[in-house]
């Protein structure tokens, strides 16, 4: 029952995002053409907070980290958000605990999953004190108070659309950054007809829309798009019968799954019975759920991006997964949320890093992040490759 409510919350979460326009490509200095001032402050390595976001901060001797005095944690502990509230509660945590420096205190303040319990929980906490907030969580929550944020630093957990509090950073895992990442990778590899095929749920409908947007805006072209094939059985004779795929298939110069690892290995079935067993195939975080690892090595081949937290690859302070798993909280999507909620921690004493320099990435749990002009805070994702049923780190002759 804990792992249904933790995912449940997860999918929640996800669902409550709301996800800004967002110029789509590499993010560097010589990246051409800067058209909008997004991408313009980008190439500069510049952000738009406020430049005196952390002069309350203590002084510290140690130019990549600097938390504040007293930090205030504003989660859910109630509600239908209290889940996940509670595992990125264990995830900050975790981080606090594994840190050696001087450490601020810490007071936690229940937000409740409502625009009201945000805004009490936000006031209480500039009352006691607070130098710096983490949270809330709930699309609700966050609207209610990113206004508010003014003279200390806010980092809420939830997508603003087109923030403009120059006290405000904005830190999220929505589904939407991987169809965006998926896209690039095809694109740089010069691979620009593709069949995708999906699972039907709500965090793969968002990364579909991404994809397509992203890929077809750069010259991509989606030659079919459909659910993931199905073998039926023959009533009359009994046998399986082979899932007839679309026509487009036969133009495509690559592959693109949005499923769970069970869903993948029948498709790739499905794919060599129709005569695309060549074709490279790309995949989302989703294959490492509910692959069975005994056969596993019908994934091999297959590249597909992830999180240094779902690979043990580790962060900025060592913690990783199999650290936390005895706690309930890390039960089901939980531990992804125990990774989000280290992420914040890690967010909150590296400030003076990108207030100086916002192009510089830390290496969180939930990717490698930086700091987007606008208070945005972005993941980019690792790449990994099966192997003998084992994901490996991918390499540049990877296709």
């Amino acid at each position: 029952m804990r792992v249904l409510i933790a995912t449940t919350a997860l999918c929640l979460l996800a669902a409550c995002s709301t996800t800004p326009q967002r110029t789509i490509g590499p993010q560097t200095p010589n990246s051409v053409p800067q058209t909008d001032p997004l991408s313009e402050a980008r190439a500069r390595n510049q952000h738009w907070l406020n430049p005196r976001l952390i002069d309350g901060f203590p002084e510290s001797t140690d130019s990549n980290y600097r938390p504040a005095a007293r930090l205030a944690v504003l989660l859910p502990q109630t509600g239908s958000l209290g889940v996940a509230g509670n595992a990125i509660r264990d995830g900050i945590l975790a981080g606090y605990y594994a840190e050696t420096r001087q450490k601020p205190s810490i007071r936690f303040y229940n937000s409740q999953g409502t625009a009201d319990g945000a805004k009490t929980a936000y006031q209480r906490a500039l009352k006691d004190g607070a130098q710096m907030i983490i949270g809330p969580i709930g699309k609700d929550e966050v609207a209610a108070i990113v206004e508010m944020a003014d003279g200390i630093p806010v980092l809420a957990l939830n997508n603003v659309l087109n923030p403009n509090n120059k006290f405000l950073l904005n830190f999220s895992m929505t589904p939407e950054r991987e169809g965006e990442l998926l896209a690039e990778h095809l694109l740089s590899k010069n691979l620009k007809q593709t069949a995708l095929f999906y699972q039907a749920n709500e965090s793969n409908a968002r990364i579909l829309a991404a994809f397509e947007k992203a890929y077809t805006k750069s010259g991509g072209i989606l030659v079919a798009k459909a659910m993931a094939p199905q073998f039926s059985k023959d009533e009359p004779t009994a046998t399986t019968t082979k899932p007839t795929l679309p026509d487009g298939l036969t133009r495509a110069n690559a592959i693109v799954l949005l499923m769970s690892g069970t869903a993948v290995k029948s498709t790739r079935a499905a794919l060599a019975l129709n005569g695309a067993s060549a074709l490279p195939i790309f995949a989302n975080s989703e294959i490492t759920d509910n692959a069975d690892p005994k056969t596993n090595t019908q994934l091999d081949g297959v590249l597909f991006l992830h999180t240094p937290w779902q690979t043990g690859a580790g962060n900025a302070l060592g913690v990783n997964a199999a650290q936390l798993k005895a706690l309930p909280s890390s039960r089901g999507g939980g531990s992804r949320l125990n990774a989000f909620g280290l992420d914040a921690w890690l967010i909150s004493t590296r400030l003076q890093t990108w207030l100086s320099s916002p192009n510089t990435t830390i290496n969180g749990s939930t990717g490698s992040l930086h700091l987007e002009p606008d208070g945005q805070i972005e993941r980019n994702l690792l790449w990994s490759v099966y192997q003998n049923g084992i994901p490996q780190a991918s390499n540049a002759k990877q296709p």
